[in-house]
């Protein structure tokens, strides 16, 4: 399939036109029988080529962020939502996954400081990385959940940092996308 892919990506250019392409020979690669791609196999090829490109993708109206809730996303939040209300919430993400190629992945990660009453700072650092998988053309993958909150925190108010990076099969990283939350210190004892 990735010959096919650089076949398509580079047939018809002469070598001098071929910068874009890193894996290109020194003359336009041939196909198996020994011809360049023809226009009509180029047409077929363009689509997939276009959504390798484009990698993965969020997907759908609530595409990664803070959801309130325990296991369901009964209220989405947003990605920024800010302090956060008393209750129970949680990280995820919709993703769309190309339909072709193996070994896509997303890695997830979230860097929290939680400051005490005493003015104590603690800090707390997550990462993994996911394995995902096309999961069909109208369907998203999702991860879920991603990091579980609590809000207030019992330990004080606390400050988070939240990333998702793409990772192509041949562990290219693309550009993460990005969150922030916070929660107030639990209320004083009486």
């Amino acid at each position: 399939m990735l010959l096919v892919l650089i076949l398509l990506a580079c047939s018809g250019q002469s070598p001098s036109d071929c910068p874009t392409c890193p894996t290109c020979p020194e003359a336009a690669p041939a196909a198996a029988g020994g011809t360049q791609l023809a226009a009509w196999e180029a047409e077929i090829l363009a689509p997939a080529l276009d959504e390798l490109r484009a990698g993965v993708t969020t997907w759908g109206d609530q595409p990664f962020g803070v959801c309130e809730g325990k296991r369901e996303c009964d209220n989405y939040v947003g990605a920024e939502p800010g302090l956060l209300p008393v209750g129970s919430f949680f990280i995820r993400s919709e993703v769309k996954v190309p339909s072709v190629g193996e070994g896509w992945q997303a890695t997830f990660a979230v860097d929290c400081v939680t400051h005490d009453k005493r003015g104590n700072e603690s800090p707390q650092s997550h990462e993994k990385t996911y394995s995902i998988k096309y999961t069909g053309k109208e369907r998203a993958y999702r991860l879920q959940p991603l990091w579980k909150i609590q809000s207030p925190h019992p330990g004080g108010s606390r400050v988070c940092d939240f990333t998702l990076t793409p990772i192509r099969p041949d562990g290219e990283a693309g550009e993460p996308w990005k969150g922030h939350y916070e929660t107030p210190p639990p209320p004083a004892k009486g």
